[in-house]
């Protein structure tokens, strides 16, 4: 241990010399004025200092607080060796910076006793010293590590800017980055796609998976995907790449060119909500389907929610950190308040609902991430575009026999052979619905005969699918025939569905006036998606037509 004596008598300073070589410190230096320690100090650093109080050139009062800004953050002990014994005296020494005294004549046991306690201290502020030092070093690396990923955040997870004025959002991470995710994009035949999604926890952790799921929502977006492809490819990617403790739950949505008609999938978030113009919900889109990232792929449904809704109606989704947002009392916001609101302003913007939530939790910091999204039905005319369709007229004719029905699904072969034609694949989402809602009437109801009145409760949906396997598996003779026609004079294209069962009265059917609960044959979703629908034969053929 490094000690500096600084005393201008030549006694003293022989005597507290002698005394620390005993005790065993031998690296000892000694300066004769004050002028002599400061200069003496900066060579040597010193680990302590007798310093003593009256001396010709500077006051000891003077020299301690120069020594004590040499030695920078690491604790100096400095010890007054004073003659003085005064109160005012005392104080002094400890108020210019001093941090314990002996008297003259000292006592080397006390001495000696007092500079190992100090020496212990010192030890206690160097290593304080160092661990800061580290921590400095850490947090200036972690700083710039959380700079690198902001930048590419900024630049990897983006949304289609001609966007924002049809949706409006709020986003409130719970720490520096986001686990929840927001994403838009522009649909390739003038609608709109946009996904609302919450990883599990939050922070980096969970925001790191915000990348894939962007770059590949846009890309799918693009290419006018259905919401259940982007959501089947969506949890292949996740599968692949999250860890089986975290999962990314998620809902899809798309509007249609019309501005007016959803495709919803929900897969584990808090229902969406859908408010008629005078703010009363009159439709919920609940979860139908596990978070992604969790299931294979053969394990994922493909129950898609739809509604053709009317000008001004509003679409309401947010994550489940806005609804479990506590009070001071620990009391969950939940739904309700959130529909209140809406209902005594139907007009109410995110900005507003999230002011009241503020107010609700009296702005305590959330535990977890917040956001929230809203769509109101209107004209998307300006996000149209014509695009320029093939010219070559084609026909595409599928035969299916038994054995291929038990083994493949063909809806996917058919859209991408349909979609590989110059300007068709802005019709992927519309085609994929509807190409799918035709194979299955005609292979549910048509071949297999299945009644979906059966599906009016969990149950019966799992007896309706049982019985659908056991069917299906003892299927030794069918055939389903799918055409598509494309008349580009009329920039028209035909699709027509042929299957061998036994039809129905389409006749019949098309008198009820409550479509939505025709159950079997999808009429009203058909209508919807189709310019014209024409059931003929014994009904076992269906005709629809697309103006491209």
């Amino acid at each position: 241990m490094r000690i500096l004596i600084v005393d201008d008598d030549s006694l003293n300073r022989f005597l507290l010399l002698h005394m620390l070589e005993q005790k065993g410190y031998v690296d000892c230096y000694e300066a004769e004025s004050g002028h002599e320690a400061v200069s003496l100090a900066k060579r040597i650093n010193p680990e302590l200092v007798l310093l003593d109080v009256m001396m010709d050139d500077m006051s000891g009062y003077e020299v301690a607080p120069i020594l004590k800004g040499q030695a920078g953050d690491i604790y100096l002990p400095i010890i007054f060796i004073t003659a003085l014994d005064d109160e005012e005296s005392l104080v002094r020494c400890l108020e210019v910076g001093g941090d314990d005294f002996v008297a003259k004549p000292f006592n080397k046991t006390i001495l000696a006793a007092k500079i190992s306690a100090h020496a212990r201290t010192r030890e206690l502020s160097k290593k304080s010293y160092e661990q800061n030092q580290q921590l400095v070093f850490y947090r200036s690396a972690v700083e710039r590590e959380h700079k690198i990923v902001e930048h590419i955040f900024s630049n990897a997870v983006t949304n289609d800017k001609k966007l924002l004025p049809y949706l409006d959002f709020t986003l409130m991470p719970a720490t520096d980055f986001n686990g929840d995710l927001l994403l838009f994009s522009a649909s390739p035949n003038g609608g709109l796609y946009y996904l609302i999604g919450d990883f599990t926890g939050h922070g980096l952790a969970a925001a790191i998976g915000a990348l894939p799921v962007s770059q590949a929502f846009h890309t799918m977006a693009s290419k006018g995907l259905s919401v259940f492809e982007m959501a089947q490819t969506l949890n292949e990617t996740l599968l692949k790449l999250l860890p089986g403790d975290m999962f990314f739950a998620a809902a899809i949505v798309h509007v249609s060119s019309s501005g007016t008609r959803f495709e919803i999938w929900n897969s584990g978030m808090p229902d969406l909500l859908l408010f008629d113009l005078y703010g009363q919900v009159i439709k919920r889109f609940g979860s139908q389907h596990m978070a992604l990232g969790i299931l294979e792929p053969h394990e994922m449904g493909k129950d898609v929610q739809w509604h053709q809704g009317l000008v001004g109606e509003r679409l309401l989704a947010f994550s489940d950190g806005v609804i479990e947002i506590t009070d001071d009392e620990q009391n969950m916001l939940g739904e309700e308040p959130i529909t209140d609101w809406v209902a005594q302003k139907a007009d109410i913007s995110v900005s507003e609902l999230f002011e009241h939530i503020t107010n609700f939790s009296h702005n305590t910091d959330p535990l977890d991430d917040l956001t929230c999204v809203s769509y109101t039905c209107q004209s998307l005319s300006a996000l149209a575009r014509r695009q320029q369709v093939t010219h070559v007229p084609f026909n595409l004719n599928l035969t299916l026999d038994a054995e291929t029905i038990i083994e493949t699904d063909p809806v996917k072969s058919v859209i991408n052979m349909v979609c590989s034609q110059i300007g068709m694949y802005g019709l992927h989402a519309r085609l994929f619905t509807l190409i799918s809602e035709l194979y299955n009437n005609a292979l549910d109801h048509g071949i297999l005969q299945l009644d979906s009145n059966l599906k009016h409760s969990p149950e019966g949906f799992e007896a309706y699918f049982d019985l659908r396997m056991q069917r299906l598996a003892q299927l030794n003779q069918a055939q389903i025939t799918i055409t598509l026609t494309y008349e580009p004079t009329q920039r028209r294209l035909i699709i027509v569905v042929r299957d061998s069962g036994a039809g129905f009265d389409y006749q019949q059917y098309s008198k009820q006036v409550d479509l939505e609960n025709c159950f079997g044959r999808g009429i009203q979703l058909v209508n919807e998606l189709s310019d014209s629908v024409r059931y003929f034969e014994s009904g076992n053929a269906v005709e629809v037509t697309i103006n491209v």
